[in-house]
């Protein structure tokens, strides 16, 4: 998906046409961790955007209304010596948590319903191969654990009328309750006296055990029965049995023969009776121990009613009463999955908007606003659009961010006036105020759009004197860097007043657009031994891919002083013993020298054949090179301004041709660039050596060569064909 404009990140600055990275094209986990999923970090910038993941938007905005603490990038992570503070996916935090999730589960002895079984009479062993039996049960299956276990356990040491004898054979009844007709068989021959509450009981495992075997008319008949008994925890569960009875009912039909449930499949009278029972239980028991459950069943039912304003007005009701930032992040996952993104999950129609939902309405028009194609499946998002939705957020005392919204469109018309006079550049920033910062954002955005990178640079700069959280100050140094390196000064960067203090900004920076003057600079002046380490790294390299032997020899020396930072897998790419290379490993048969060695050689002798040869085995062997690739992710803007960089991928194609050209290299050297330049394109047919492409008639001329001029050398047995 294409679309101008809107830099985030996501897209290209200053009108350019961009394109969306996989995670953002709406809400879906392809190139992420699963989202909601503990360690799953929130990837977008902290400003509510086209861009951004749908749910990242919907959850930053609930999240701050209550002041929860997000799963956001920690405030620890030190940005001025670690390249992980970005806006993308963080796997690794993410595989760290999984990891940690090894705690065994608490033994049944550790639960509550142990001691009730104690009282009971109830081996504790049994609950053990009860919950053996019940372990990884899905669908309707997936109540019957020992939670439900102790609430019907609990139920009977509250009823008096009950004896120690009916209580102890109901318990060890409870545990029978499978589905199964001999759970059903054993349930039945007990024997109780008629109209007692011993007898309700036993009807409702009856019942119980019928809901578990799909027979949903018996157990529709026995829990309508107990939902007017005076016992008040049968009546109270009975009623919500009834609603779970007739929402199992509807979808009874509903998975394909491969399980892939689908929505249209459902039972709809079923679904309705289902919503119907629920509303009589909410209104029976407004705070019973089953209401939050029936709530969200009622969220359920609407999805498979395919009633999605009443789904949506039921959702946000439900976000803003959510208690926790875990009940939060389920509930946007949920919402997410059956509303927002159901084009996509079951390429259902867009949900566009309701009545009494501003908030999912808004979301999901910024989503709306990531294509401009008017393809007859969502709208487009235009001025008439907007009118038509402004009501939902009058009414709902929400027109900010229906504001917001006129804004972001007339960024996308590049009338960029319009937004420069509805934004007054801040005195100050509130905390907890995304919307605020948001439009700060964009004004810094529009005049970036203007190549207005004077005020632009002078805006970013204002805004990080007010941000008082550091993922605002984060994105506005990508945001900066950006503008210095559009603007065509990417030196300022690193002035030693420079605001834009991130490492892998930095690193981003050197590596794609730095001179070996800056480098050099860097080497000494950099702001820690890390960035050190990745301009001394970066500045050898590009030597040796230049030709600057010389150079390098010198800048070689600076290494033995500097304290690089521990190598591990955040800074492999910029690993300095790289150059250390001691030959090893080169093609057996062909023996190179160290690279030191090499360089000096080629440093006198820039043609000779053997260190041409080996510097080149040194790239195969090592894989080499200027690496921008780990910096890239989650530097907005920034990642889009510096392009590709250049001069830091090796030739080593050059290095064979070289050798293969000249009429002074020995026989060995150059029967193995011969083999080498064939090589270059094994087994796929294409160059993996760097430089252009050679044709493959050129190709069999070497082979040809090798195998003629070469016939009985190591080099032209070995080699069996061209690419």
């Amino acid at each position: 998906m294409k679309q101008k404009n809107r830099v985030m990140g996501l897209m290209l600055v200053a009108g350019a046409t961009g394109v969306f990275t996989q995670w953002a094209q709406a809400s879906t986990d392809v190139g992420s961790c699963p989202w909601s999923a503990k360690g799953c970090l929130i990837a977008s910038p902290p400003v509510l955007d086209i861009g951004n993941d749908t749910r990242d938007n919907l959850l930053r905005l609930l999240g701050e209304k209550k002041a929860f603490v997000l799963p956001v990038l920690p405030d620890t992570i030190d940005a001025v010596h670690s390249r992980n503070y970005y806006f993308a996916p963080h796997l690794s935090e993410w595989y760290d948590q999984i990891q940690d999730q090894g705690a065994p589960e608490p033994s049944v002895a550790e639960l509550p319903v142990s001691g009730q079984a104690r009282q009971l009479g109830v081996d504790v062993g049994l609950l053990e191969q009860f919950r053996e039996q019940n372990n990884g049960l899905e669908d309707r299956h997936v109540s019957n654990s020992l939670g439900s276990v102790e609430q019907f356990y609990r139920a009977l040491l509250a009823e008096p009328s009950l004896t120690p004898e009916q209580r102890h054979s109901l318990a060890l009844a409870r545990l029978k309750v499978n589905g199964s007709a001999e759970g059903q068989a054993e349930i039945t021959a007990l024997a109780f006296p008629e109209n007692s509450a011993a007898g309700e009981f036993r009807l409702y495992l009856l019942a119980a055990n019928q809901f578990y075997s799909a027979d949903y008319p018996a157990a529709t008949a026995a829990f309508s029965a107990l939902s007017k008994t005076q016992q008040p925890w049968l009546a109270e569960t009975a009623g919500y049995m009834l609603m779970r009875t007739s929402l199992n009912r509807s979808s009874a039909n509903a998975n394909g023969m491969y399980g892939d449930f689908d929505v249209k499949n459902i039972d709809k009278s079923a679904a309705t009776e289902a919503l119907t029972q629920a509303q009589s239980y909410l209104q029976k028991w407004p705070k019973g121990q089953y209401a939050e459950s029936a709530r969200g069943m009622q969220r359920r039912i609407n999805w498979y009613l395919e009633d999605w304003d009443d789904l949506a007005q039921e959702s946000e009701q439900a976000l803003q009463q959510a208690g926790s930032i875990g009940a939060l992040i389920s509930l946007v996952a949920e919402i997410d999955n059956k509303l927002l993104s159901k084009d996509m999950t079951r390429n259902d129609a867009y949900f566009l908007n309701a009545p009494a939902a501003p908030l999912l309405t808004f979301t999901q028009t910024l989503r709306l606003m990531r294509s401009s194609k008017c393809d007859g499946k969502a709208p487009c998002v235009d001025q008439a659009y907007l009118e038509q939705i402004k009501p939902i957020f009058d009414q709902a005392r929400q027109l900010p961010l229906w504001h917001y919204l006129t804004l972001l469109l007339a960024e996308q018309k590049q009338d960029y006036a319009t937004v420069l006079s509805a934004i007054k550049p801040a005195e100050s920033l509130p905390e907890r105020d995304i919307l605020a910062f948001s439009n700060q954002a964009l004004y810094g955005e529009v005049l970036m759009d203007q190549k207005n990178w004077d005020a632009a640079r002078q805006h970013w700069l204002h805004l990080l004197t007010l941000a008082k959280e550091k993922a605002q100050q984060q994105m506005l140094q990508a945001m900066l860097a950006a503008t210095l390196v559009k603007s065509g000064h990417p030196e300022q960067i690193f002035a030693a007043d420079s605001q834009v203090t991130n490492l892998r900004y930095r690193s981003l920076v050197l590596k794609t657009l730095a001179t070996p003057d800056l480098l050099r600079q860097q080497v000494k002046e950099g702001a820690s031994k890390e960035e050190k380490s990745i301009a001394l790294h970066t500045l050898l390299m590009k030597d040796l891919i230049a030709g600057r032997y010389g150079d390098w020899l010198q800048h070689k020396k600076l290494t033995r002083d500097l304290i690089q930072p521990r190598v591990d897998s955040s800074f492999s790419d910029v690993d300095l013993t790289v150059f250390d290379w001691s030959g090893e490993k080169a093609e057996p048969g062909y023996h190179c020298a160290p690279l030191e060695q090499i360089v000096s050689t080629l440093n006198a002798r820039a043609d000779d054949a053997r260190a041409l040869n080996c510097l080149g085995e040194f790239f195969r062997i090592t894989r080499a090179k200027v690496d921008s690739l780990p910096d890239e992710d989650g530097t907005l803007a920034l990642g889009s301004s510096v392009g590709e960089g250049s001069g830091g991928t090796p030739n080593r194609q050059a290095y064979y041709l070289q050798v293969i050209q000249n009429s002074r290299a020995e026989p060995e050297d150059k029967s193995f660039a011969l083999y080498r330049a064939v090589m270059c394109y094994a087994p796929s047919g294409f160059n993996d050596c760097g430089g252009q492409e050679a044709e493959p008639a050129t190709r069999k001329a070497w082979f040809n060569r090798l195998k003629s001029d070469y016939r009985g050398g190591p080099w032209a047995q070995r080699l069996k064909y061209y690419w």
